[in-house]
This record gives C-alpha cells, sequence and structure tokens, in this order.
C-alpha cells in the first residue's frame, strides 16, 4: 500500500523465515464471491497458503492478494453497507 510491491516470494521470506534449501508448498485457494471487485476485473479474489517442508515442525501461513496486486497476511476489507437514517430528531 506505500508504493513498494514486494513478490510473493519475498513476503513467504519475510514470515516464514525460509532458508535457501527450505522446499516450499504453494496451494491456490479462491475466495470471495464472484463478481465485479474494485480493479473491475470479474474474477474471484484470491489467496495462497504457503508451507515451509523439512523444517521441525509445519509452518504455514496464508497470503492475501489485494486489489493493488499486493500480497499480505491479512484479506482485503470489502466495502461494508452503511445504513443511514434521515430524518429530524424529537
Amino acid at each position: 500500500m506505500d508504493g513498494t510491491r514486494q513478490s510473493l516470494r519475498a513476503i513467504a521470506d519475510k514470515w516464514l523465515a525460509l532458508r535457501p534449501d527450505t522446499l516450499v508448498e504453494v496451494t491456490r485457494y479462491a475466495h470471495g464471491r464472484q463478481g465485479e471487485h474494485a480493479n473491475g476485473r470479474g474474477n474471484k479474489r484470491r489467496c495462497v497458503y504457503i508451507r515451509a517442508l523439512g523444517m521441525a515442525s509445519e509452518v504455514g501461513l496464508f497470503f492475501f492478494r489485494h486489489d493493488d496486486g499486493a500480497w499480505y497476511i491479512f484479506p482485503p476489507s470489502d466495502v461494508s453497507p452503511v445504513v443511514r437514517i434521515f430524518g429530524e430528531a424529537a
């Protein structure tokens, strides 16, 4: 969001502390509903699960692709409906 977009690999390296010899497994998921999004594309939004293999214990995180094309560990926020009440106070 600050204009410096990093690759998915760089984000995974940061959050999972991957070593050069660490094998990773990437599983792609689509989430959200089918339809028009803020970026004008009709695709479902994407997230991936990246799991580090061969470490002492399994480590993995979900990464979410935002409308600006950047990857984050939190899902994009959708615009929520707003209820407004107009009238005079009694």
